[in-house]
């Protein structure tokens, strides 16, 4: 039989961590950052922004605590998918050669392809795509890479500032 808990090791932590500690924690950092950050209190003693980061990270997770550690899972899982989104574009920029050196990126509309792909990916990856059954998806799926072969293809064979094809011309 197959442990449930070896693919999160976290979760046998229980509601008290993720519903109380955690929010605590961060509520407790945040407005001891802000008041700290602010001087409310000037430079009497630093210690009352503590005191008082303290009172209310309590108030916080007495009222709130599942509720809020529920809000911070979905908004940080949700960013965390957004960024890795904006990750994948970059690096399919990057392959491009968009960002790299002094010279001017020449291939914008190639950016905005791989862009467009990328949000595909995106979208099919997390579930909201919507479909329209008008192709199978495994021709959907030979089409996506037909149309990537091609443009890989464009970019090898086509011409540079040198004329001719293949690498560009040393200056």
């Amino acid at each position: 039989m197959v442990n449930p808990m070896i693919g999160n090791p976290f979760a046998t932590l229980g509601i008290d961590f993720y519903g109380f500690f955690l929010p605590w924690i961060f509520t407790f950092a945040i407005v001891y950052g802000l008041l700290y950050k602010l001087k409310l209190f000037g430079d009497i003693n630093p210690r009352i922004s503590a005191a008082l980061a303290f009172v209310i990270a309590f108030f916080v997770t007495a009222v709130g605590g599942p509720q809020l550690a529920l809000f911070f899972t979905s908004i940080f899982g949700g960013a965390s998918m957004f960024l890795a989104g904006i990750l994948v574009v970059i690096l399919f920029a990057a392959m491009l050669g968009y960002g790299g050196g002094d010279k001017k990126f020449q291939h914008t509309g190639a950016l905005v392809i791989v862009i467009i792909i990328g949000v595909i990916l995106f979208l099919a990856s997390s579930g909201s795509f919507v479909s329209v059954n008008v192709i199978s998806p495994g021709m959907a799926g030979i089409v996506f890479w037909l149309v990537i072969i091609i443009v890989a293809i464009y970019f090898v064979m086509g011409k540079t500032e040198g004329g001719g094809g293949g690498a560009a011309k040393e200056k």
